[in-house]
């Protein structure tokens, strides 16, 4: 990382860039800064050049000049960009982060409005919105901002700051500008390893991702790609606060050993620890190392698919194998699309809820980098995912499922329904020749190969075939047909024709959903006084908050053109109550008022 800080860095661009000499006061003017602090920059940039032969010449009356060549002169400029990316000294939102940083990782230190207006050369009153602004941010997290005479820093548990210190490296980790390229040394792609690199020196990174890729070799598990990185970050996070003597506290041995029920990860963990101290020189309690543990089984840890039998220990505190079953279930009956028969839903989402339920155990919060796309592309798979996990929170009373979690269950059943709905009987309407049909068969078995293709015909024979067992047909001439659905594509099947289909039979899916979604169906996931028919909204919030005899908050999720949900709640109620609309210009309207914790 480079020495020198952002208005350091700016003041050698401007010497750089300058011919002639120049006054102090020119540059204290341009960076906003009195002669004395610009001034001891000067000096402390001198002791630096001087191992670089570069000198500061001063000239009574005239000021001061850097004498530099070309080619040092590049060297320097990439010294002092080096590990910035694209940072924006004048950005609010960098600034603010970096603020943000430096409060989180000096917890014990205090800083100074003027101290920060300084270092980013803005004014005090620019510090002092910046503050207002953290300090709010601070407090979803339970840590409050303290101001006093000596200065201000934060007050707040340790757990917590950790907490707030890997949301601010997710921040950094999402940051796509240019950065370092470390592609060939590092299982981390290089827009990860530039973020952490922000707030933690380069080398350890990679030291401790060679541990936990030696941990996964050992365990005979290989961690995925967001869970490594959580779990990366939070060690490397758990070495800067206790170096700086900062230690989680609470959990003694006896407590570790009860709650570490697996004796293979409890040792992982803290030979872990032991390797750390190896490398770092400080020393991890057993608390620190119970925190890891709790991060190992959260990432999966310990569990694994050997052949095709699932080998994996049956949690007595919760019932994932229940929960599992009761989720597919769920969904199945509200899609009145039966996926309680794919096993590889089924196993899929075991290896998948039991480290889930773990990390809501443990209260570790996880990222989904693909959120923002599944919302835009799964809409209404993610919807119905929110209310089933909704129910069986309810169902099993466990703490709520954040978003980011159920983002990822929304994968298990949309690659599951797509399974689902491969299956098909089809035939072919083609009029090009014998090698042409040939040809779209053969592709089309290539990329729908669960699909029972039969014969390949030409229209005018079409009207002679019994279409009852069809499913779908394909057609590479325009149909008059309504019995069945078909796509018309290419004779040569192109990479769009496959994407349409797909997307044809998916919402085709959907459709099928939204007609069958009847009150016969709801009345199995809810009671039947939670369905409201031809309600108005505000009646309905009114009595379910006068039946919980207290205050919740309603948000709306969108499912499809037709049906909306509401979400609502506080942090003590969670209730789920829907309204069927009949009778309007667009058919039936379905409202989910849900609140959760």
């Amino acid at each position: 990382m480079s020495i020198f800080n952002l208005r350091q860095k700016e003041l050698i661009r401007l010497l750089i860039a300058e011919n002639d000499f120049k006054p102090i006061k020119y540059y204290s003017g341009v960076l906003k800064v009195s002669d004395k602090t610009l001034s001891k920059d000067i000096n402390f940039i001198e002791n630096y050049l001087k191992n670089k032969n570069i000198e500061i010449t001063r000239k009574p009356g005239s000021g001061i000049q850097i004498k530099i060549g070309n080619h040092q002169k590049i060297d320097l400029l990439n010294d002092i960009n080096a590990n910035l990316g694209a940072f924006d000294p004048l950005s609010i939102k960098n600034r603010r982060i970096e603020t943000l940083k430096l409060l989180l990782t000096k917890s014990n230190q205090n800083t100074s409005i003027q101290k920060l207006a300084d270092t980013y050369y803005v004014s005090k009153a620019s510090i002092a919105n910046d503050l207002k602004f953290i300090g709010d941010w601070l407090q979803s997290y339970d840590i409050t901002l303290n101001r006093s005479v000596e200065g201000t820093k934060i007050n707040g548990s340790e757990v917590n700051i950790r907490k707030a210190i890997a949301s601010i490296t997710n921040e950094l980790l999402n940051d796509t500008s240019d950065g370092l390229d470390e592609r060939s040394i590092s299982r981390l792609d290089s827009q990860t390893i530039k973020g952490l690199s922000k707030i933690f020196d380069i080398d350890l990174v990679l030291y401790i991702e060679k541990i936990l890729i030696d941990l996964e070799k050992t365990l005979e598990y290989t961690i995925g790609d967001p869970y490594f990185i959580n779990l990366l970050t939070h060690i490397l996070i758990c070495i800067k606060r206790v170096s700086e003597g900062n230690q989680i506290q609470g959990q003694n041995n006896s407590s570790f050993m009860f709650l570490s029920t697996d004796n293979l990860i409890s040792e992982s963990a803290a030979k872990l620890a032991l390797k750390i101290y190896e490398k770092c020189k400080i020393n991890i309690n057993d608390s620190e190392i119970h925190y890891i543990y709790q991060y190992l089984v959260s990432c999966g840890v310990g569990q694994r698919l050997l052949g095709n039998s699932l080998v994996i220990k049956k949690d007595q505190e919760v019932n994932y194998i229940d929960i599992t079953t009761s989720l597919i279930k769920m969904v199945s009956d509200i899609l009145t699309f039966d996926l309680t028969k794919d096993p590889l839903l089924h196993d899929g989402l075991i290896l998948h809820i039991r480290p889930m339920l773990n990390r809501l155990k443990y209260n570790i919060q996880i990222k989904n980098p693909l959120l923002k796309e599944i919302e835009e592309r799964f809409t209404e798979m993610l919807s119905i995912c929110q209310i089933v996990v909704h129910l069986i929170t309810l169902k099993y009373n466990l703490n709520t499922i954040s978003i980011d979690e159920i983002g990822y269950l929304v994968t298990y059943f949309q690659a599951a329904i797509e399974r689902g709905i491969s299956y098909k009987k089809v035939i072919v309407v083609c009029h090009s020749g014998y090698g042409t049909s040939q040809l779209l068969t053969t592709r089309l078995r290539r990329a729908f190969p669960q699909w029972q293709i039969g014969d390949v015909i030409s229209e005018h024979k079409l009207s002679t075939i019994n279409l009852d067992d069809i499913d779908f047909i394909i057609s590479t001439v325009h149909l008059t047909i309504k019995e069945k659905p078909y796509m018309l594509v290419s004779a040569l099947l192109n990479e769009k024709d496959i994407k349409n289909i797909k997307s044809i039979l998916i919402e085709d899916s959907f459709e099928n959903t939204k007609q069958d979604l009847q009150l016969e169906n709801l009345e199995k996931l809810i009671s039947a006084t939670d369905i409201y028919i031809n309600t108005e909204d505000a009646f309905i919030i009114n009595d379910l908050e006068n039946n919980n005899a207290q205050k919740l908050s309603f948000y709306k999720v969108e499912f499809g053109k037709e049906i909306q949900i509401f979400l609502a709640g506080n942090c003590n109620v969670k209730r789920l109550a829907i309204q069927i609309v009949n009778n309007t210009e667009d058919g039936n309207r379905i409202k989910f008022l849900y609140s959760q914790s």
